[in-house]
């Protein structure tokens, strides 16, 4: 077995597994006191946070993560994304998916995706910025020919799965079509499973030692720091 560590590209846990580095997102409360509990840490206006918080409340938020990047102390940007599960609020969730997309482009730091049902979304976005920072789709429940479009308008486009590698049948078929340099594992919030077992699991599906697969994301971890930071 590997004594690399695990990556974790993206958790709102904050007891990670012993043998784990994370990319720690910022809950409210840690956001509103500028709190960096990990190395690597991301910051953003989740698209849940436009149904729960005021406009005052989400100029806050942006404030502070302002304030973060001018500190130095963030390693991504986002959460922050398009969910059209809250179509009521779409428009403000387009307008702060482009007030972090410029944020990522200015500070060349990657942005950390939350996308449901809004690939098509995504892919106009892409045409019309033609970003070049990283994008990290976490939890990502796309199809095959999503996966391929967004890697063809944005090469640097990577992907994260976590429980949805037990819970979907659908990403068990899509997981080993994913280029191993373009993949990322996450535990998200989810309290069942460490990212151990997701590196367990996902290993098994793709047929590869877990060794192995913890090195990759690894490796694609750190193109993107060297390339990118």
């Amino acid at each position: 077995m590997s004594t690399l560590q695990y990556l974790d590209i993206h958790t709102h846990r904050r007891h990670p597994h012993p043998e784990a580095v994370s990319v720690a997102c910022l809950s409210v409360d840690e956001l509103l006191v500028e709190s960096t509990p990990s190395s690597y840490t991301s910051a953003g206006v989740h698209p849940w946070w436009t149904e729960d918080y005021t406009s005052a409340e989400i100029e806050g938020f942006k404030r502070h993560i302002e304030s973060l990047l001018q500190k130095e102390r963030l390693w991504g940007i986002g959460e922050t994304g398009i969910d059209r599960a809250y179509p009521e609020f779409l428009e403000l969730q387009l307008s702060l998916f482009h007030w972090h997309l410029d944020l990522s482009e200015r500070h060349a730091l990657p942005l950390i995706i939350h996308s449901v049902r809004a690939g098509s979304d995504f892919l106009q976005i892409l045409k019309e910025k033609k970003p070049k920072s990283p994008w990290i789709f976490h939890d990502f429940r796309g199809n095959e020919a999503l996966m391929r479009d967004l890697l063809r308008l944005h090469p640097e486009t990577y992907f994260s799965f976590g429980i949805s590698i037990d819970n979907s049948p659908q990403i068990r078929e899509l997981l080993p079509l994913v280029p191993l340099a373009n993949l990322f594992l996450e535990t998200d919030e989810q309290k069942h499973l460490d990212i151990h077992d997701i590196y367990l699991r996902a290993a098994h599906h793709l047929d590869v030692d877990v060794g192995l697969l913890k090195s990759q994301t690894w490796a694609n971890f750190r193109k993107m720091t060297k390339k990118f930071h």
